[in-house]
């Protein structure tokens, strides 16, 4: 019997040896009890928190639109967006069935989609509300609902090009919705949330709340009503003549502010993949064009003003032709005229009779009159896409560009850019900034930015008296007796003057004038105290006609007698009488 307090040396050693393993193994437990505590701490907390806990996005809200009347032109719904946990799902065939079918899907698309190796996939987004209620009820395990905005537009295709549209993230991609994304969609919020082993949501972590910011409001100097009476009036248009497009703008001559604005073809903006970019176009504000004969009031507005010739002195018009620079190049008129006093000229449009005041008053004061209505420049209206225009260095003008530049040709103006010129004759003679913006919101409707609420002045292109005592009567005139009188109405007195311009196309490799036109008015009304100015502009009429005095001049006598009817403006004629 071994005597206890005898202990063999082998019995020693494998004692210390055990006592070694054990030291080495619980040194190495406390060091990776130190490591992970201590050393690596941040990383294992971070990996804990993101495998329990899980930050998710508080959608924002992006900010409406409005008339200036306050009619709601584009706002955000909320809406249900279906996403999958495919790393969840075991039954993924019958999954893929349910969600197709439910859904309206592809079913391989889905199955797809579920055989990810992700945590989140989008199945579907702008789900319907009856959708989503099927969903619920199915309770199906690794497939949630997500309650996201989705940007609608009640009046659908009005004012489409001016309001724009958003895609699926309702991020802004034409027209105010782009100019002012910033402004109208606000920021994100966030919030951490505790989720159990099954990836259920139990609990919000306190203190990781960051709220959302909901977008401003934006109300435009549109209004509904009349944006609608325009649209109409030059869809009507359009469909007589059917031309390749037509633009059609109205505005306060007294404030620039911009009534309406109407492209054709239009899309709506609800269904904007049933579109194409023609269709998304705004013109007014995209495309320049030579703007013809709508150019001579302007330039005999400068003519007068600057005392170069007078309203009434008379230039010979050569029976229709007018050869210049040794008969090399012929002016020509569409009416045999004699003798013609400055406001003939602009009444009956007169080609030849602007080429010999072309040629008076020569090009550089051409150039100027042109740089004085700011054109071969930005309006600075707050719509995508807004182009200059063309107005050629003085440098690059030939000895025929005075003859050329004094009837509209050889520069080229945007819809947005001749209407305003326009409304400085019906306001006196001021040349106003487009507006069409009217004021800015936050959600609670505190008004937020205020450089919106004045009409904002560029310079005085020519003298009230020219204005409203001598331009104003011969505009009045070619509507009366002119080119312009199917613009002309029983219940208003209206000025305005026509344009039919030429398009020039490419032949080989130079640029030649085609037997394809533009055909234009301009029109304000009434005529002692100007409330609106209408633009009408078709591009490649047909149908047997392409004057602007047949196309475009009816459209704009029709929208100005019924803006007034609306604007409560009573016939001119019946107050004349019953004073």
């Amino acid at each position: 019997m071994l005597n206890p307090r005898i202990i063999p040396k082998g019995y020693k050693i494998r004692a210390n040896i055990l006592c070694f393993c054990i030291f080495v193994i619980f040194s190495a437990l406390l060091y990776q009890l130190v490591r992970i505590q201590i050393i690596d701490h941040k990383k294992y907390s971070d990996l804990a928190f993101s495998q329990q806990c899980k930050k998710q996005d508080i959608p924002t809200r992006r900010g409406l639109i409005f008339d200036r009347k306050g009619s709601k032109l584009a706002e955000s719904i909320q809406v249900g967006s279906v996403f999958a946990d495919p790393l969840f799902i075991t039954e993924k065939q019958k999954t893929s069935k349910v969600l197709s079918d439910v859904l309206s899907l592809n079913k391989a698309q889905v199955e797809k989609l579920l055989n990810k190796k992700k945590r989140f996939v989008w199945i579907k987004r702008r789900i319907s509300d009856e959708q989503e209620e099927a969903l619920r009820q199915l309770r199906l395990k690794g497939i949630s609902i997500r309650h996201e905005y989705k940007r609608v537009y009640p009046y659908d295709k009005l004012c489409s090009q001016v309001l724009g549209f958003t895609d699926i993230d309702e991020n802004g991609l034409g027209g105010i919705e782009s100019s002012l994304n910033q402004v109208i969609s606000g920021s994100n919020g966030s919030r951490v949330v505790e989720k159990d082993g099954r990836q259920h949501q139990f609990s919000t972590v306190k203190g990781e709340t960051v709220s959302a910011v909901y977008g401003d409001s934006v109300f435009l100097t549109i209004d509904c009503k009349i944006q609608s009476i325009v649209e109409e009036e030059l869809e009507k248009a359009c469909l007589k003549w059917n031309p390749d497009s037509g633009i059609a703008i109205a505005m306060n001559p007294s404030t620039g502010e911009v009534l309406a604005m109407a492209n054709y073809p239009t899309f709506n903006p609800n269904f904007v993949r049933d579109s194409n970019l023609q269709q998304r176009r705004n013109r007014a504000v995209t495309d320049c064009f030579e703007p013809g004969s709508l150019i001579k009031p302007l330039i005999v507005s400068g003519a007068l003003d600057n005392g170069l010739v007078k309203e009434d002195e008379t230039f010979f018009c050569y029976n229709g032709a007018y050869k210049i620079n040794g008969g090399r190049r012929v002016v020509r008129d569409s009416h045999s005229y004699g003798d013609l006093s400055v406001s003939d000229i602009v009444v009956h449009s007169s080609n030849i009779g602007m080429a010999q005041l072309g040629q008076r008053l020569k090009k550089q004061r051409l150039h100027r009159y042109l740089k004085d209505f700011a054109f071969g420049e930005k309006t600075g209206i707050q719509l995508p896409g807004e182009v200059r225009g063309i107005v050629r260095p003085l440098n690059l003008w030939s000895s025929d560009s005075e003859i050329s530049v004094s009837f509209g040709y050889e520069t080229a103006v945007t819809p947005i850019q001749m209407v305003t010129a326009f409304c400085s004759i019906a306001n006196g003679g001021t040349l106003l900034k487009p507006r069409i913006i009217s004021k800015i919101t936050d959600y609670s409707g505190k008004r937020v930015k205020k450089r919106y609420e004045t009409p904002e002045r560029i310079r005085r292109v020519f003298s009230p008296k020219i204005a409203r005592e001598v331009m104003v009567p011969i505009l009045e005139d070619v509507v009366k007796e002119g080119t312009g009188k199917r613009a002309m109405l029983f219940t208003h007195r209206v000025a305005g003057k026509t344009g039919t311009a030429k398009k020039l196309i490419m032949v080989g490799n130079k640029m030649k004038y085609s037997n394809k036109y533009i055909g234009s008015f301009v029109g304000f009304a009434p005529v002692d105290e100007p409330k609106i100015c209408v633009l009408v502009s078709l591009n490649e009429p047909k149908n047997g006609a392409y004057y602007g005095g047949t196309v475009a001049a009816p459209a704009v006598g029709n929208i100005i007698e019924r803006t007034l009817g609306y604007m409560e403006f009573g016939p001119e004629y019946v107050q004349i009488a019953q004073k």
